[in-house]
């Protein structure tokens, strides 16, 4: 097999794995489904005529995105009855880590964020002058 033919496998092997990683992803979210089939088929396209010299940086971009796909993101669903988003983290979002500290996003979260309570910035004088 040729080296070009090798390459070629192996861009074609990234590209089934970003679509399997998006459909898992997304799975049930036929919006989020369709626009990374865009977005994934419109940057393999732009790369088509990329130098062989940077074949191993993309082919790197491809492992990296199909492990933020895989790892890094959980997608949340609203609860009707709640007004609260649910997400299920799975072992693979943890693995290798410490388990995280997930906060419930609430509106008082929400408003914590977008309206920050004021901080007071005071001083006081030390006794240690000596």
């Amino acid at each position: 097999m040729s080296a070009s033919a090798v390459a070629r496998s192996r861009v074609f092997s990234g590209y089934r794995r970003l679509f399997r990683a998006r459909k898992i992803l997304f799975q049930n979210d036929t919006v989020a489904l369709q626009e990374s089939r865009k977005a994934i088929k419109q940057e393999f396209v732009k790369q088509r005529q990329a130098p062989v010299s940077q074949l191993d940086m993309l082919l790197l971009m491809i492992d990296e995105a199909e492990d933020m796909m895989k790892h890094g993101i959980v997608q949340g669903q609203l609860n009707d009855n709640t007004g609260h988003y649910e997400v299920k983290v799975q072992p693979q979002h943890v693995e290798g880590q410490l388990l995280p500290v997930l906060e419930p996003i609430t509106s008082a979260t929400v408003q914590q964020l977008t309206e920050p309570e004021e901080v007071k910035v005071t001083s006081t004088k030390g006794s240690a002058s000596n």
